[in-house]
């Protein structure tokens, strides 16, 4: 339920946002906006401006909506006319059309600024290991090293540190490191072997250069079960704490991770504690298709407690959060256009295409890590719907600036019956495209 909550929260947010992209530039282009609602269904408060817009707020807080002055929807008064959006020249209109995606993009810039000047709290980035012969060890990287800075760019936590490395895996080469070791400070060159976005994340990107962090150690006990996962279909319930498994003691949540991983399609028995009493439940993890196990179930975060000693907080100040944030909105659009033309060209699992379902737990888990975390889901989600609507597919906003790129080259519009006939296209193509997702929402749902 608060899934749902939180996801009718997200989408209602950010239709919101797109349609006021489309309202604000229409005003200014001189188009009668009609009416801008705040939901759907019947009206729960209406004012009429005096601009002669209707505002609504509506009962279905799922988006909204922008009705403007059109001939097309109906008659238009003579001495209005030249208010009316089918009138306008070609620049207004693709540049009212337009407003809405970069409404959602510019949102995403203003959340990832809001995120860096409030600060990512985290771990201090203190190396536990560094794996033999690999490029950590190649650099003379040793255990306790702090990571302080990353191509001249600070790194206060790990996650920090780790979008750097990251980011310079995309192109490859050489990272410039400064280290904190035994109290002085060092310098050492890492060598990064260009990665496959797709391939990589914060965390494998540590694993392939041989860089293991200090570790916090979790309670094992359950804090979310996934509906038709191997966790509820065996019985475990929130709030039991793993004891062990095949007699095998369970001291950390770690310790329980790996062990589910590495034993797809085996049966485990394992020794809870619920309520004060010991039980024993058996489970078989599920094999997924990287061939590892998984069950379906989360740790409870309010049992993970960071030492004082290793906490940090990555931040810039109101002026300095303005750069990072713009390329933050950057990064992760070039990484869905990426993501769109590898799915096309088959490069990338379609499988990876999410619908309602994981948009609506991504929003439940996220809130329930605090503001920061949902306010990062926000701008993502922001920037997939700014692009989403901008591909050339009819009914979409890309799709009618398709047609005004025809439109401009051929020095007159395309006729009514030609542009319904793409709008049909594109509604035959989105209920594909949706339906895609929402079946790999159930696949993942239910196994």
């Amino acid at each position: 339920m608060q899934s749902l909550f939180f996801f009718i929260i997200a989408l209602a947010l950010l239709i919101v946002v797109h349609e006021f992209g489309h309202f604000w530039v229409a005003r200014r282009c001189g188009v009668k906006v009609l009416k801008f609602s705040v939901g759907f269904g019947k009206p729960l408060w209406t004012k009429q401006g005096r601009d002669g817009t209707e505002y609504v707020i509506a009962a279905i807080p799922l988006g909204g909506f922008v009705k403007m002055l059109d001939e097309r929807e109906g008659d238009v008064p003579p001495d209005q006319l030249d208010r009316a959006f089918n009138r306008q020249p070609l620049r207004s209109r693709v540049a009212i059309v337009v407003a809405g995606p970069v409404a959602n993009l510019l949102f995403a810039v203003v959340a990832y600024w809001f995120i860096f000047v409030m600060g990512i709290s985290g771990i201090r980035p203190i190396i536990d290991e560094v794996h033999i012969d690999s490029p950590a060890a190649i650099a003379q990287l040793m255990p306790g090293d702090e990571l302080t800075a990353v191509n001249g760019r600070s790194t206060p936590t790990w996650w920090s540190a780790s979008k750097a490395l990251l980011e310079q895996s995309e192109s490859g080469g050489t990272a410039q490191l400064i280290l904190r070791s035994g109290g002085r400070e060092i310098r050492r060159a890492l060598e990064i072997k260009k990665q496959d976005f797709m391939s990589f994340n914060s965390v494998t990107i540590l694993q392939e250069l041989g860089i293991a962090p200090i570790r916090i150690t979790i309670a094992p006990i359950i804090g979310s079960i996934v509906k038709g996962g191997a966790a509820e279909k065996s019985g475990l319930q929130i709030g039991d704490r793993l004891l062990s498994a095949n007699g095998e003691i369970i001291n950390s949540w770690r310790v329980w991770v790996e062990l589910i991983r590495t034993n797809p399609n085996k049966p485990l028995v394992i020794t809870i504690e619920r309520l004060g009493k010991q039980l024993e439940i058996s489970i078989t993890p599920i094999r997924t298709g990287e061939n590892i196990g998984q069950i379906g179930a989360g740790v409870d975060s309010s049992q993970i407690v960071v030492p004082e000693e290793l906490q940090a907080v990555f931040r810039y100040g109101p002026i300095d959060a303005i750069a990072p944030a713009i390329a933050e909105t950057q990064r992760f659009i070039v990484l869905t256009l990426k993501s769109l033309v590898g799915m096309i060209t088959g490069s990338v699992s379609s499988k990876n295409l999410g619908g309602p379902i994981s948009i609506a737990q991504y929003a439940g888990a996220s809130a329930e890590r605090g503001l920061i975390s949902f306010v990062s889901f926000l701008a993502m989600i922001s920037i997939s719907l700014g692009i989403l609507n901008l591909l050339p597919i009819p009914i979409l906003d890309g799709g009618h600036l398709a047609m005004y790129l025809v439109e401009w080259l051929r020095g007159k519009p395309l006729s009514e019956s030609t542009q319904l006939q793409g709008q049909k296209i594109g509604i035959i193509l989105l209920l594909m495209l949706m339906s895609l997702a929402f079946f790999n929402d159930l696949s993942r749902l239910f196994g």
